[in-house]
This record gives C-alpha cells, structure tokens and sequence, in this order.
C-alpha cells in the first residue's frame, strides 16, 4: 500500500512538472509574437491590459510597489508597434528600471539589482538614469579592464553624453583597482557596471543625478541604517524567524557560521521585544546582545557567529548600553565611546541597581537555586 502511495505522489509530481514546463513553452511562443498595444494608464492596469490581450500571465513582485516613484499609481504611456511581447516588455521595464523573469506560468515583473539597492523609493531622475545605462553600449576596446578603467570608461560614456548624470567614485583604497573584470564586447553601461559587482568587492546604485561607485561593505552599511517602521515581537518571537525578518528587511544576504543559532541557550531563543522606527543595526545590535550572537559586515553580507564558540572573525567593541534621545531614538554606546571616569560611574550605579534588585528579592521571599559567586555554599545572606 505504502509503495503504491508513494509511486502515485511521484507520478503526480511528474505530471505536475510536464504541465509547468508545457505551460513556460507556451508563454515563451507569445513572448516572441508581435503585438500592438496602446497604453495610457497606471501599471497594475497596464499589466492586466497586456495579460488580456496577450494571453501572458505578468506578476510584480512587492518590491516593485516599494520602489517605483508612485508606487502602484505609476502610470505608464506607450504606443508599440511592430514588436514581439518580449521586445515591448524590455523597452516598457527599462524605462522603469525593471526587469522581467520567465516563471513556469507567469512572467515576474522585478526591479532592477541597481534600483533595490538604492535601499528607498525612486526619483524619476534615477529612473532616467538608469534607461541611459541601460541604452548607451560601452565601447570599450578591451573585454578585460581593470576596475579602475572600467570606473574610467563609464565615467568617460557618461560624459559624451553631454548628461547631467555623472559618476561619483567612492572606492577610494577599499578595492583593488588593479583586479580584472571581464566585460562582454557588446556590454551596455548599465551591464558593464553589473559585471563590476559579479566580479569583485565594489557595487554601484544610483543617487539623483549621480551614478555612485562605492565598496560592497559600505553598501551593507548603508542598508543596515535603514529605519525599521515595526517590528512587534511582544508575545515571543523565534530567534530564526527574527533573523528572517532582519535579512528580509535589510535585503541583504545573512551569512550564519555553522550552528551559530543552535548554540544559543534555550531561554535566549524566544526574542520578546517591539521596535518602530528604530535603525536597523540598532535592531540587530540588541538582538545579538540578548541572544549572544555576534556579526560582522564582510564583502556585500552580513556574517553571524555565536561568540560562545570563541571563534569570531573579527573583534566586535562591547556594547556598555543604550541611552534614549530627546527625538526618542534609542542608540547604542560602544565602550570606547564613554570616558575612564563614567564607566567608573556606571558600574557604580549599576551596582547600586543591583543591590536593590537583590533587596527586592529578600522582600518577597525568594531563594534562587543558586548562590552568588564568592559566597559560602551555606551562607544565608544573598
């Protein structure tokens, strides 16, 4: 009986997978049918307009809403004829600084790699530039440049232009600009800088009017101080699922050192907390200071280590704690941060917290099931 279940679930799983990839045939032939269409109006209807008439499925991933200047009320105007789908959707995603996927059945809608990292929402000026990018070829008359005379050319094409938009490099001695990168022959600008941030530690998004070059660690930085609206977690949280929410939030990737999380102690994993508009970092400094984690910025992620293991890659400065503003931001003090006199002055405060806790204890009456440090085994004094 269990065989013949288990060759029914296989042979259904077949089936379903034929029918997916029958179904992605069938869209990739209409991709490369010509159409016509007239469009005048916001994108969610434009998309639907094209599925319509087209018989192509379009999904937009949430990123897109979150990134385009209006959101879902971007509207878009477009006459094409002549054109197959594919053509009409590259000419319609470019001009947004989006891009589009063939699933198995439906096409995903998605933004651009440079457009998500510019870690908020677009201006129609960084849209702009992007389409430059994405139409101006590169002419480079080597496919293996350097970094630095990759920077160069594009800032070069930039130029000819006659643009406002220019590149701004801010790699300065972070990044070998003697490392090759191979650069296809028939590369556009946008490509180009693409095939920079596939192939060594720099990266690139766009910023106004500029086109900024920076280090894959600076750029981890800079998503990492983006505001968290909320983040309830009062009733108790998971650690793992915490650290989903983090990585989803930051967008970028969570590197975890080998049974970092599942060293955690038991009564540490449940996180029980609430965060609104708080950085990021901030977030991630008091989650790694509850549950013992420590992380590091490396080359374009964010590395996670349990420091009970003893084997943290770099040495993170303690955090001695944090302290509210008069806006109601809470930041976190590093101990290089307080003077010799006022650690001296924190401990003794703490302390003296301390010692009222201990007092609070005695009143109501409870024993802990274990002694301070330093005290006999049978002394009764707390």
């Amino acid at each position: 009986m269990l065989r013949t279940l288990c060759l029914c679930l296989l042979a259904a799983g077949l089936a379903s997978r034929a029918a997916a990839q029958e179904t992605s045939a069938l869209i990739n032939k209409a991709l490369d049918e010509q159409v016509k269409l007239d469009l005048n109006m916001v994108l969610p209807q434009a998309m639907k307009a094209i599925s319509t008439q087209t018989g192509v499925r379009l999904e937009a991933s949430p990123a897109v809403w979150d990134l385009l200047p209006w959101g879902r009320d971007t509207n878009i105007t477009a006459k094409i004829e002549n054109q197959t789908l594919r053509q009409a959707l590259e000419l319609i995603t470019r001009k947004l600084g989006l891009t589009f996927e063939l699933r198995d059945e439906y096409v995903l809608i998605q933004p651009l790699p440079a457009l998500q990292r510019l870690t908020r929402r677009s201006t129609i000026q960084e849209l702009l530039a992007l389409d430059l990018l994405a139409s101006t070829p590169l002419n480079l008359k080597t496919d293996r440049p350097t970094l630095n005379q990759l920077v160069e050319a594009v800032d070069g094409r930039l130029a000819e232009q006659k643009s406002p938009i220019a590149l701004e490099n801010r790699l300065m001695d972070k990044v070998r600009g003697d490392k090759v990168i191979y650069v296809p022959r028939n590369a556009t600008l946008l490509s180009a800088l693409e095939s920079l941030v596939g192939q060594s530690s720099a990266t690139w998004y766009p910023w106004g009017t500029s086109i900024v070059v920076l280090a894959k660690e600076d750029q981890v930085r800079r998503h990492l101080a983006r505001t968290v609206p909320s983040l309830n977690y009062r009733q108790g949280q998971d650690i793992n699922q915490v650290l989903l929410d983090l990585q989803n939030y930051a967008g970028v990737p969570f590197v975890f050192q080998p049974g970092a999380v599942q060293q955690i102690p038991p009564e540490s994993r449940m996180v029980k907390a609430s965060f609104e508009n708080v950085p990021l970092q901030q977030v991630l400094e008091m989650v790694a200071a509850y549950t013992g984690l420590g992380y590091v910025i490396k080359d374009g992620e964010v590395y996670i280590w349990n420091q009970a293991a003893g084997s943290a890659p770099a040495n993170r400065e303690p955090i001695v704690g944090f302290i509210q503003l008069d806006n109601g931001l809470q930041v976190l003090i590093p101990q290089s941060m307080v003077p010799p006199d006022l650690r001296e002055y924190l401990r003794h405060k703490t302390q003296r917290q301390l010692d009222t806790i201990r007092q609070m204890m005695r009143q109501e009456g409870f024993t802990p099931a274990t002694q301070p440090a330093g005290a006999p085994q049978n002394s009764p004094d707390l």
